[in-house]
């Protein structure tokens, strides 16, 4: 088992470090930004103009101004001029917040293909490649674009887009400053939240600075300067640009639901669920992913405040509703997380189970996304085992895990297997290789709270103190933060479970 985690830290994050040969010679360039960025374009290839021009159309509705529902729009339109226009149906594949629209567009942009250029059939192989978990694959064929269109900002663009997805926000951050863009505010934008998941919180504000000058009547640079000032724990900051958002545009409702989302991570569950009510009868025609993303956000005010009957009630509506509509992996995923906040494993373990059959179950949903989701419950299940000291369910589970994980190659898989493994490594005592599997895991809270304990354990009192910092100030409205944040923080405090580490003030975390 040792040997076999050995073998396995970190392939994802080695894999995509040996394909990127050119990264660090690009990281040395960017200082230099091009003389011509523009100089090679990714064409268009389509038998209508207009279907050309609408398609470009939703390009900048998507990378500059972000009102990805008319980007949507406009692409529909797009393909009804030209159903052979293949990028037209990879963009709507990519941006569409229709979980079988996604699926069914991508499908046709594979099949029509052949009615592109060389590049474009490229950039719909790259993507089909991450869909089937082909990584090495999607990584030479997005390298090959890098290379010939370096200074596009729509290539540039979705490969900072993929390489965020896959959490690799350093390659991302590399990609945008090789390319010498300055004028494009999208590409701000995504830089920005790159670096403010890395926590450079000022590099993040300085972008952020630039895009809001780039588009000071458009609400999306509002809203995403909240959201980062949220990530930092600048609560008060953050709710006075979603206010601005609106202020520029009342139907911003990403901005709406943001409020709420602070109010709930300020530690106001009440008012948190007046807003999000609020926003839901206000804005009642949401896209179903949206809706459902804070449904499930709402949901877990109550996992904030131990209320666990209320918080049974709200995520099994959820769950009804996604079964309703054949969203398997939404429904998979709600059960998942219902499973993480029960303080009974037996239950959580029948919660599991469930999850497991609305996985197999299989429709409407991306294959990716399934696949993605699966390693989650089975990493809820290695974790629930642990839980109930059941060495052998959780050997046995993670060895499903790792059989997933090498045949995926998918970097969200990966640190799926590093957190199940790191938690079966701890519970076996076995800190020095728990810790090289958590290390790889270090943006989920389970896993830094593992991470911390198991230096305390080592006695590296200094690693203990940085990630309990970290963990501290993790503002993030997800189930994972809620379960395991808001709680640690009151122990941290008081030193009372951080073995002896003394927190640095938290009154920060408060403004």
């Amino acid at each position: 088992m040792i040997s076999n985690t050995t073998i396995r830290r970190g392939t994802a994050a080695l894999v995509i470090a040996l394909l990127f040969p050119a990264m660090t010679v690009m990281a040395e360039e960017a200082a230099q930004p091009a003389s011509n960025p523009q100089s090679a374009v990714l064409p268009l290839t389509t038998k209508s103009p207009e279907a050309r021009s609408l398609v470009e159309q939703a390009w900048r509705l998507n990378l500059d101004l972000v009102e990805q529902e008319k980007a949507d729009e406009v692409l529909r339109k797009a393909i009804k001029l030209d159903p052979d226009f293949a990028m037209a149906h990879e963009l709507l594949a990519q941006s569409s917040l229709e979980p079988a629209e996604m699926v069914s567009e991508q499908a046709k942009a594979f099949a029509t293909r052949i009615h592109a250029s060389p590049a474009e059939q490229t950039v719909i192989e790259w993507w089909q490649d991450s869909a089937d978990h082909k990584i090495i694959s999607a990584i030479t064929k997005m390298n090959d674009l890098l290379g010939q269109y370096p200074h596009d900002k729509w290539v540039v663009f979705l490969a900072t887009w993929w390489l965020t997805q896959q959490t690799q926000y350093e390659r991302s951050v590399v990609v945008f400053e090789h390319s010498g863009l300055t004028d494009s505010p999208g590409l701000l934008n995504n830089t920005a939240y790159s670096y403010a998941y890395m926590r450079q919180f000022d590099k993040a504000f300085e972008l952020m600075d630039r895009y809001v000058a780039a588009l000071p009547n458009d609400s999306n640079p509002q809203d995403s300067y909240a959201e980062i000032l949220r990530m930092a724990g600048q609560f008060d900051k953050a709710i006075e640009h979603y206010r601005a958002s609106l202020a520029i545009n009342p139907d911003f409702y990403a901005s709406e639901f943001g409020i709420a989302d602070t109010y709930s991570l300020m530690g106001n569950q009440p008012l948190a669920r007046t807003e999000y009510e609020k926003a839901f009868q206000e804005f009642s025609n949401l896209p179903e992913l949206h809706r459902i993303q804070w449904q499930t956000r709402a949901a877990t005010t109550f996992v904030r405040e131990n209320d666990y009957g209320g918080a049974d009630r709200a995520f099994q509506a959820i769950a009804d509703y996604a079964h309703s509509k054949h969203l398997s992996q939404v429904e998979a995923d709600t059960y998942r997380q219902m499973a993480m906040y029960r303080p009974d494993p037996k239950r959580a373990l029948v919660l599991l189970d469930r999850a497991q059959a609305a996985i197999n179950e299989g429709k409407n949903s991306v294959h990716a996304m399934v696949q993605q989701t699966l390693a989650q419950v089975l990493r809820a299940r290695v974790e629930t085992a642990v839980r109930m000291n059941n060495k052998e369910m959780a050997h046995s589970t993670l060895e499903r895990l790792t059989s997933l994980s090498e045949s995926s190659g998918d970097r969200i898989i990966e640190t799926a297997y590093h957190g199940a493994a790191g938690a079966e490594l701890f519970f076996e005592k076995k800190y020095d290789a728990a810790i090289s599997e958590l290390e790889e895991d270090i943006t989920n809270p389970l896993s830094l709270k593992l991470l911390a304990s198991a230096y305390q354990k080592i006695g590296y009192s200094a690693g203990a103190k940085r990630t309990n910092e970290t963990l501290a100030n993790l503002n993030d409205p997800t189930l994972e933060q809620a379960v395991v944040v808001p709680a640690f923080r009151k122990c941290y405090q008081d030193s009372a479970c951080s073995g002896g580490v003394k927190a640095v003030s938290m009154k920060k975390q408060q403004k």
